[in-house]
């Protein structure tokens, strides 16, 4: 598999190997990892709370809704 770094010892297969097998089903078990309710916050430059509030609601996965309602004045 071609890289960018043109080094020919070097083989993306068993990091991705890796990150599919253990890293990938820890994040969905654990919670873990990027949030998108997170950068939306940051973005406004307003405090995690409102985020993490929707991260513990039945509606987590509604980042249309929540982005509204952080964007809205």
């Amino acid at each position: 598999m071609p890289t960018t770094l043109k080094n020919p010892k070097f083989d993306l297969r068993p990091i991705l190997k890796f990150v599919q097998e253990t890293m990938h089903p820890l994040s969905q078990e654990l919670d873990w990892g990027y949030s998108i309710p997170y950068m939306i916050t940051g973005h406004y430059t307003e405090h995690p709370r409102s985020a993490i509030a929707l991260r513990g609601s039945d509606r987590k996965d509604d980042y249309l809704g929540f982005y509204d309602e952080i964007a809205s004045p």
